[in-house]
């Protein structure tokens, strides 16, 4: 039971890292999102504050969403490992 839990946690650690390295990468770059992208997570939130409030807060909100769940699952996976 306990190879599990592990296995469990870090790949919650990983998942997190590869969020908050997504934010840093939409920090530096911007959304590369094309016109007429139609999705239903994270991306369509970030695309909703590019439509009403321009670019520059569509990538602060795509930023900090992605670096919100990067840290939850950072979180979660220490806890996972370390409790």
């Amino acid at each position: 039971m306990r190879r599990e839990t592990r296995m469990i946690g870090w790949f919650a650690l990983l998942l997190g890292f590869t969020g908050i390295l997504t934010a840093a990468s939409i920090f530096a770059n911007g959304p590369a999102q094309p016109e007429g992208l139609s999705c239903k997570a994270l991306c369509g939130l970030t695309r909703l504050a590019t439509v009403v409030f321009g670019d520059l807060a569509g990538t602060l909100v795509g930023g900090l969403l992605w670096l919100a769940v990067g840290a939850l699952f950072c979180v979660v996976g220490y806890r996972v490992l370390w409790k």
